[in-house]
């Protein structure tokens, strides 16, 4: 087993229990949907969440060739997968509570700012993820990777922002097919 090999695993894990915990919030909404009033914006971001949760994975790939790895790097490779953990507990009440009546409009507004605020992190820290992988390699994502970058953290820092409903309705959205035509114009392949 390689030192690339060893160290996917505990960032597959963590990927793996934000999905676990996105998946587990969705079951749990379906399960007691009765005692759930869903909030649409918030069902767009459990979908925005996986997606993201399923490209991070992707994009750890593109770490293969790195050696040597150090201790720090690790570390700092741990922070993208964590950060996305951590807000896909924000996205969702605590585990347990089927019984409990939930208005996810309320939960998703009043966790919002922790939630944007974690989210918004990952950019800087993709963009730096990036940078380590090589000169070449940033410059070769184009242009096309700056743009999103700046409108992903612009949109996310004004999300955590503002409470106002529009622009959280539009930002779902947007952020949806931002991520879907990113996906396609840098992701196709593995390496």
């Amino acid at each position: 087993m390689g030192a690339f090999e060893y160290l996917s695993v505990l960032i597959s894990i963590i990927l793996a229990l934000g999905m676990t915990r996105v998946l587990g919030g969705v079951g749990e909404m379906l399960q007691a949907r009765s005692q759930r009033r869903v909030y649409w914006v918030h069902a767009v971001w459990i979908v925005n969440l996986f997606l993201y949760l399923v490209i991070a994975w992707w994009i750890f790939y593109r770490w293969l060739d790195q050696q040597p790895w150090t201790f720090y790097l690790f570390l700092f490779v741990l922070i993208s997968p964590t950060i996305l953990y951590l807000a896909s507990l924000l996205l969702f009440p605590r585990e347990g509570d089927v019984d409990t009546a939930i208005d996810y409009k309320a939960h998703y507004y009043a966790n919002h700012r922790a939630f944007f605020i974690l989210f918004g992190l990952f950019t800087p820290v993709d963009i730096v993820d990036s940078l380590l992988k090589g000169v070449p390699h940033f410059l070769a994502l184009g242009p096309a990777y700056f743009i999103s970058s700046s409108l992903y953290f612009a949109g996310l820092i004004t999300a955590a922002i503002t409470r106002n409903e529009r622009y959280h309705e539009f930002y779902a959205v947007f952020f949806f097919l931002q991520t879907v035509v990113m996906s396609f114009l840098i992701f196709q392949t593995l390496v």
